[in-house]
């Protein structure tokens, strides 16, 4: 084969490698720069969420400090020690079944019992606008109650229909909007009913070895630190180490 010919066969198939190995860089350049607007993309959302939490990890949480007791409800020495805290609000969560009042439908609700300086942070947001003590207040031996539109949905209620939860009688008076510190309370199999701790009590639901949380959420005074908050703890845990 004469040499120019050679040469020149030498030079196409260099000139193939050259665009072969240059395509095959700037996928790879391509590749770098979209790992790093991945990068920065997650760090802006990590930002993000960390920024929201801070600004509103009180409401999400429902108080400075919060302490669950599972199948039970604090003993007269732990009432103590919270109130000394600061102000203290009790909620009691668990699963039952709510039937309509004629017994025709039924559904598998989460319940959740709250006292009156509920919520400690945030707001609870119902429609229509009413006061705690008309929305869950009892009224001729019927208690009030709010619900998400989805429980209205599934047992075709409306504004004022009755519920049995237990051997107890709620009234839904509100649909439940927007409740603060739902985050807290975990994931829920089934839809909110929001009643008051003395609805729950009248239901007779609550007996030995019920599957109830207790949870009391703690507004610390102004001023106290992760110092004082990690100093409570620690209090806690030493003065009641079997309370979980």
């Amino acid at each position: 084969m004469p040499l120019s010919r050679t040469l020149k066969l030498a030079f196409r198939f260099s000139l193939r490698e050259m665009r072969g190995g240059l395509s095959g860089f700037l996928i790879f350049l391509a590749c770098i720069a979209l790992g790093v607007a991945a990068i920065g993309g997650v760090n802006s959302v990590a930002r993000a969420i960390t920024a929201g939490v801070a600004n509103e990890g009180q409401s999400l949480l429902g108080g400075d400090l919060r302490f669950e007791l599972n199948q039970r409800a604090a003993t007269q020495a732990e009432h103590v020690f919270l109130d000394g805290l600061g102000t203290v609000s009790h909620s009691a969560n668990m699963r039952s079944m709510a039937r309509l009042e004629d017994g025709s439908d039924q559904a598998l609700v989460e319940a959740k019992a709250v006292d009156g300086a509920y919520p400690l942070y945030g707001a609870l947001e119902t429609e229509p606008v009413l006061a705690k003590q008309e929305l869950f207040g009892e009224q001729s031996g019927v208690f009030g109650a709010a619900a998400p539109e989805l429980l209205f949905e599934r047992l075709n209620l409306r504004i004022g229909d009755r519920l049995k939860l237990g051997s107890a009688t709620f009234e839904l008076r509100a649909r439940l909007v927007n409740e603060p510190d739902a985050v807290s309370d975990g994931f829920g199999f089934a839809p909110r009913l929001m009643i008051s701790t003395d609805g729950l009590a009248a239901s007779g639901l609550i007996q030995p070895g019920s599957l109830v949380e207790n949870a009391y959420k703690v507004r610390l005074p102004g001023g106290t630190g992760e110092a004082g908050i990690k100093a409570i703890q620690d209090q806690a845990a030493e003065d009641f180490p079997e309370s979980g």
